[in-house]
């Protein structure tokens, strides 16, 4: 089993309207090419998609649903920001977080 090994990550709120959150860098300060997304909001849903351009959107029918049990694995090279929005009826509080080894 491979030990991820994780660079500080950012926090995000997917609301009604679809947004965006720039990805962070990893700990080199490159671009990342992988990250964790994880939802931090107990049973809520962000659905979210990487996108080049801020004004990108995202919809639940071409986006990844995101739950608070299970974390996700995104890869996200060539990608600069992460388009999400809820996926329920609440505000999801969700963390982007770049994998450094995988």
């Amino acid at each position: 089993m491979r030990v991820l090994q994780l660079a500080p990550g950012v926090q995000a709120t997917a609301g009604v309207a679809s947004g965006t959150t720039a990805i962070p860098s990893d700990s080199s300060g490159s671009p990342a090419k992988c990250v964790m997304i994880s939802v931090i909001t107990a049973s809520e849903m962000a659905v979210i998609r990487p996108v080049v351009e801020v004004s990108a959107t995202v919809t639940a029918a071409n986006g990844l649903p995101v739950i608070d049990s299970v974390p996700r694995l995104l890869w996200v090279a060539g990608s600069t920001y992460i388009a999400h929005i809820r996926g329920r009826s609440n505000n999801c509080v969700f963390n982007i977080t770049p994998v450094e080894n995988y």
